[in-house]
């Protein structure tokens, strides 16, 4: 996950300079579309069948299908960069219904270009055309190994400048500043190369050609699909529509030893937002990820 300033409330209370990593080409992976939202089921709270293949017997820790009409205050806190001083590129995060809203049975993060804002970074400030919106778990919901997904589509955009997706980040920054303690980005994506839907772990001796999923494609974003991982201490799976894309064993520097740095609890952020790369006047705004769901299991 690009970041280029403070982390804040929503992630850890602690400064971190992220640098901006580049894209790899990769295989080409088509998947199926899901144009219906998936059916729920009364008895179970995370209303999901197991993934084909795995027997494993998990028990439902964190769901919500946004099915009311505002965000659960129970469940996420949402970002706000002139509290937090947090952004991503261009991007001023707001808690505004233009921004972050609850319809139609999803979450709908929207980015916005519109007039000149002056948004208060801490001590100085960000000046900029651009919102975005993003949500997290932090302060409600966190967890060390199991199952987590969401269900959602991103914008039609096949130009750059919109940048998001589902990410996990610790608790605690036990390790240190990032990248030492660790990030589990579960479905990033970047429009500029809108059919990857990036798996990566974020860690002290990540190699980006071999920790990060190049193949987890998608033949059509915009319809819904269901963006999985599987998190063990010997081993993440990450799965697309139930297909397995992507396997990694993290191994990070010394003095770490596996499954260092995650071994801790890590809390879910959905967010959609705006970076410079590849930002054209063809890009389209305002553009919305649509999330179905999301859900963790033990």
């Amino acid at each position: 996950m690009l970041r280029t300033t403070r982390l804040a409330r929503l992630l850890v209370p602690a400064a971190a300079l992220v640098a901006a990593a580049g894209l790899a080409p990769g295989a080409a992976a088509s998947r199926r579309s899901e144009t219906a939202p998936a059916p729920r089921a009364a008895t179970d709270p995370c209303a999901a069948a197991p993934l084909e293949g795995d027997t494993t017997s998990w028990t439902c820790t964190f769901s919500d299908d946004f099915d009311g009409t505002s965000l659960d205050g129970s469940k996420w806190i949402v970002q706000e960069t002139s509290e937090t001083g947090f952004r991503t590129g261009r991007t001023c995060y707001r808690n505004s219904p233009e921004n972050v809203a609850v319809r139609d049975g999803s979450l709908v993060l929207t980015a916005r270009k519109g007039r000149w804002v002056k948004c208060t970074v801490r001590m100085s400030w960000l000046r900029t055309r651009f919102t975005g919106g993003m949500v997290g778990t932090r302060g409600h919901f966190a967890q060390t190994y199991g199952r987590f997904e969401v269900r959602a589509k991103f914008p039609p955009a096949r130009t750059g400048g919109l940048h998001g997706g589902f990410w996990m980040y610790p608790l605690e920054e036990t390790y240190g500043d990032w990248p030492d303690s660790g990030e589990i980005d579960v479905a990033e994506w970047w429009s500029y190369e809108p059919d990857l839907v990036l798996p990566s772990l974020h860690f002290d001796g990540r190699d980006p050609d071999v920790d990060s999923g190049w193949d987890c494609r998608v033949a059509d974003v915009t319809a819904f699909h269901t963006y999985t991982v599987v998190w063990q201490p010997a081993v993440f799976r990450f799965f697309i529509d139930g297909e397995l894309c992507f396997t990694r064993s993290p191994t990070p520097e010394h003095p770490l030893r596996a499954p260092q740095p995650f071994d801790r609890d890590f809390h879910m952020i959905l967010n959609l937002g705006v970076l410079t790369q590849g930002l054209t006047w063809r890009t389209r705004f305002p553009a919305e990820l649509h999330v179905d769901h999301a859900r963790a299991w033990r």
